[in-house]
This record gives C-alpha cells, structure tokens and sequence, in this order.
C-alpha cells in the first residue's frame, strides 16, 4: 500500500516538472501567437480661452504679409497696414476721417489768412486815402472839392469791402465750428474703439497714435476759432466808427474844412451805444425839451445859407467831452409877423431849418434818441433861429 503511495507521488512530480519545462519552451518565435497591440489612449485637449497674437492676425495666403513695424517710429506705425483683427479693420475708416476733416481745416485755415490778408489790405489803402482828405481839410480847400470827392467816394468803396469781406470770415468762422464739431466725434469714436475687444498691441498703438493726431488738431482748431472770433469782434468796430467818421468827413468836405472825428467816437464805442439803445419802444419814444438856463448855440438863419456846422460841432463836442451822457434840446424859433399867415410861413420855415440842423447833429455821430425837438413862436426873434440847449 505504501509502496503504491510513492509511485503516486512520484508520478506526480514528473508531470510537474514536464509542465515547468513546456512554458520555458514558449519563448520560441515559431510557437508564440502574435498579440494584438493595446491602442493608445487618445487625449482630448480643452481649447484655451487665451488666444495668442499669432492666432489673431490674418494668414498670408487670405490677408497677404503683414508688416511689422518698430514701437519706436511712430510715422511707420501710422503707415503700416491693418492688422485684420476685429480692432484693427477699424482703424483704416477712422484714419479716412482724420484725414478729410484734417484737409478741410488746412482748406478753411488758408482762406482765413487770404481774405485776412484782403482785410488789411483795404485797411491801409482807406487809412491812406481818410488821410489824404483830412491832410487837405487841415490845410483848407474850396467847399466840395471835386478832388476830395472822388477820394471820399474811394475810401467808402474801401470801408464796404471790408465789410463784404467780414461776411466772409464769418461764414468761415461757421465752417471752421462744424470742423471742431466732427474731431469732437472722431475722438469720441477713437476712445470708444480703444476699448473694444480683440485687438493686439500694434492696433493699440495705431490707434493711440491717431488719438493723439485728433488732440492736437482739436487744439488748433480751438485756436483759429478764438482768433476769428476776435477779429469779428475787432472789425465790426472798426466799421461801425469809421462809418460815422465819414458821416462827419463827408459834413466837412461839403464846407472846405476839417471837423475832427465823430461825437459819437468821443464819448463811447459804437458797441456801447448800441448797448444803451434800450429797448425798440424806448428808442421810438418822442423826447420832451426841457429847456432850462441858456442855449449853448443859437443859429440865426438871417441868410439861408449860413455856415453853421463847424461851430455846432465844437460846441457839442466840448459838451460831449465833458459829459458823455450828454443830451441836447434843439428848439425851432419862429417870428411873429405882421399878420397871422406870415406867422405861419415862418413858423414853417424854421422847422426846416431845424430840420437842417437835426440832420446836421445826426451826421457829427449824436444818436438821434439824444435829442429832443420842439417848436415855438416868439416875439423876441426877429429872424428864424434853431436854439440847441443841454438837458
């Protein structure tokens, strides 16, 4: 029994080691079966949400070559071509308006200058011809000098075109105001763009160099608009006194001699007058004579064509120095005659006189508003006579 036992046992060994011995056997390439190879794990990569320069400008074959410039040349910059990014085909319309509303201010600037300089031309040639009459004046002359006349005529042409060309910087001054109200719009549409999405460094600094071309424009727009502005100012007053300085000059040629320069010149700017206007119901009121102490000039009309303009003219404008405010009484003085129709004649024709020397005070420069008229019969008069008092 036991000898069967290990025979058992012993067989049992054998087919152990018989079995060890096949799997060493496997290393053969003959009897090994071919293995089917693992697949590779496929990896999928989020997408980043940082994009990078090289992504956002354009491919050569769709955009062609974009050309890189220096940080540092700032010309180049503004030469270089889009980047075409979302920013950077903006930047081309953008430059498109710089560059018109510049051309237009250039256009608007250089007009400026040429009628200025039409402006002082004129000026010169009427101060050289004003001069002229007033050197003869001063000297004396025959009443109406046909000479002086054609001067004063060309000194008149003078003084309207510089009021023609005044129309013109105005209409320039509108011009020059809607150019100030489009960089206003550029810079507003420039800072908006500058902070849009998508764009890279180079539309950054194209833009930031067009925002800086648009300043200094907005800048010398601002600048010539003062400068119109105050030559409107300066030329309008201009205008508005040596338009009453030939309202005298014309008074003086028309007698021979000098009279100096207008009332009105003497005691306040045209811009002052018409500021102390008042009102249209105020200016069209009737003012009363208030007539106290004595007159300062009597004018008696005992011959028709008596010369009295040089001696009203100093007299009031002695008044008119003294008192800038100044206001007259010219009161018309008739004769009682022999019967009451000759009363009547008189009465008439010392209202013409009157009228005469109304127009009189009117052309030395006197605001009509600043005198007062009345008429009156008078037993102490034996000639018409025009009475001018103080009020």
């Amino acid at each position: 029994m036991s000898g069967m036992f290990y025979k058992i046992l012993f067989l049992f060994v054998i087919s152990i080691a018989l079995t060890n011995c096949g799997l060493l056997d496997r290393g053969s390439k003959d009897d090994v079966a071919e293995l089917e190879p693992i697949p590779d794990e496929t990896v999928l990569q989020e997408p980043s949400i940082l994009i990078d320069d090289d992504e956002m400008m354009a491919q050569s074959d769709e955009l062609g070559a974009t050309e890189y410039v220096e940080i540092g040349d700032r010309s180049n910059q503004m030469q270089s071509e889009p980047s075409g990014t979302f920013v950077g085909q903006k930047i081309g319309p953008l430059r498109e308006d710089y560059v018109a509303v510049l051309d237009a201010f250039n256009v608007h600037r250089d007009d400026y200058e040429e009628v200025k300089s039409r402006v002082y031309s004129s000026s010169t040639e009427f101060y050289g011809t004003v001069a002229a009459i007033n050197t003869k004046l001063q000297l004396g002359t025959t009443p109406g000098n046909p000479s002086l006349v054609r001067q004063y005529d060309q000194a008149q042409r003078e003084l309207d075109n510089i009021e023609e060309y005044m129309r013109e910087i105005n209409l320039l001054n509108q011009k020059v105001n809607a150019d100030a109200g489009v960089v206003a719009l550029l810079k507003s549409t420039l800072n908006k763009t500058l902070r849009l999405a998508g764009a890279i460094d180079q539309d950054h600094r194209q833009l930031e160099l067009l925002e800086d071309n648009t300043e200094k424009l907005e800048v010398d727009i601002a600048r010539l608009i003062n400068e119109i502005t105050e030559e409107i100012s300066r030329q309008a007053g201009f205008a508005k006194i040596e338009n009453q300085n030939l309202l005298v000059m014309a008074v003086a040629i028309r007698n021979g001699e000098q009279m100096g320069t207008g009332i009105l010149n003497r005691s306040f700017l045209a811009a002052q007058a018409l500021a102390e206007a008042g009102s249209p119901d105020e200016q069209l009121a009737v003012p009363k004579v208030n007539i106290s102490g004595l007159p300062l000039v009597v004018i008696r009309f005992d011959d028709p064509d008596i010369d009295y303009e040089k001696t009203l003219f100093d007299a009031i404008g002695t008044t008119v120095d003294k008192k800038s405010s100044a206001t007259f009484g010219l009161v018309a003085v008739s004769p009682i005659g022999k019967n009451e129709g000759e009363t009547r004649i008189n009465a008439s024709k010392v209202k013409k006189y009157a009228e005469r020397v109304l127009r009189s005070m009117v052309s030395f420069g006197m605001p009509s508003k600043k005198i007062a008229l009345s008429a009156k019969t008078s037993g102490d008069v034996v000639v018409p006579e025009v009475h001018i008092y103080v009020q």
